[in-house]
């Protein structure tokens, strides 16, 4: 991305002694850091470090159409694309990469990320890594806006492995992990319903109406039963068409949305942690620490201790 484009997203651009890397400085934090990699021809990962919480809106670049990795080892973040809104977890995100976006922002005040971009028209085919980007990119052409997440054990322990290459800045390790990520996301199956396009119907505003009655209701005991039923929907017909649009089914949103919603209590509240859990409509504390480490990278006790205000 440019010097314009990182300025309109709060950031100054600072390069460094190699020419492929450059570091960039929060403006108005200037703990908020982050540094990019020019690994290939058309690939660059940009490494996420901030100490407080982040939002840009009407950010643009003169960058070029492509596709992301997305994953975020601490704290989770949103960012646009076209006009759907997605959330990045500790799951590993591939979707398209976007020279112009909506808004982006931050759940927390700390988070630790990394966003790969995958330029095609830039990929050297000559390049000796050409054979394994080029079996990524056939299996993502199809995607489409809300792209799709993959949580399987070997992926998320190869990505926490190149968290941990951008830490240490040690650039042999972090290109053979971003090689070795592609490589397994390419042999990775993607679902149907993950790269087709729905037609737009008299249902769309109903979806919102859905995603609204689940924030308001977010205490309460829901299951997917209990939607269908409140709309006389199937839950086929619902779960395709409000992924298409939320990123997520309607029970993963939902849980989502409980989460993030436990972070702002644990942050400006001091409501001890079983509280919390009720509060955002989980039963169990246990399945609320195990779903809560899941998405943030930590347990809820030690998440109020990084993000205290």
């Amino acid at each position: 991305m440019d010097k314009k484009g990182y300025e309109s997203w709060g950031f100054k651009v600072s390069p460094t002694e190699d020419k492929n890397i450059f570091d960039y400085e929060g403006i108005e934090y200037p703990e908020n850091k982050m540094r990019s990699y020019a690994i290939f021809p058309g690939i660059t990962v940009l490494f996420i470090d901030f100490k407080h919480r982040y939002m840009a809106e009407n950010s643009e670049s003169e960058g070029t159409y492509g596709y992301r990795i997305g994953y975020s080892y601490e704290g989770n973040y949103y960012t646009h694309i076209n006009n759907t809104r997605v959330l990045i977890t500790r799951e590993i995100f591939v979707g398209k990469s976007l020279p112009k976006s909506l808004e982006s922002y931050c759940t927390s005040n700390k988070t630790i990320a990394f966003n790969i971009a995958i330029s095609p028209k830039h990929i050297d085919h000559k390049d000796k890594s050409y054979k394994i980007i080029s079996k990524f990119l056939k299996n993502v052409e199809n995607i489409k806006d809300f792209g799709y997440t993959f949580n399987s054990r070997e992926l998320i322990f190869l990505a926490n492995q190149l968290i941990e290459a951008l830490k240490n800045r040690d650039v042999i390790l972090i290109t053979l992990k971003i090689l070795e990520l592609m490589y397994r996301i390419a042999n990775e199956k993607v679902t149907e319903n993950r790269t087709k396009y729905y037609k737009e119907d008299a249902m769309k505003e109903e979806i919102y109406q859905i995603e609204s009655y689940l924030k308001t209701h977010m205490k309460e005991d829901i299951d997917l039963n209990k939607i269908c039923k409140e709309f006389k929907i199937s839950k086929s017909y619902l779960n395709n068409r409000f992924m298409r649009i939320f990123q997520y089914t309607p029970m993963r949103y939902l849980n989502n949305m409980r989460l993030i919603k436990a972070e702002e209590i644990l942050i400006s509240t001091n409501k001890n942690i079983i509280d919390v859990c009720e509060e955002v409509g989980f039963k169990n504390p246990s399945n609320f620490a195990r779903s809560f480490k899941k998405f943030t990278g930590l347990s809820p006790s030690k998440y109020r201790r990084h993000n205290k205000i």
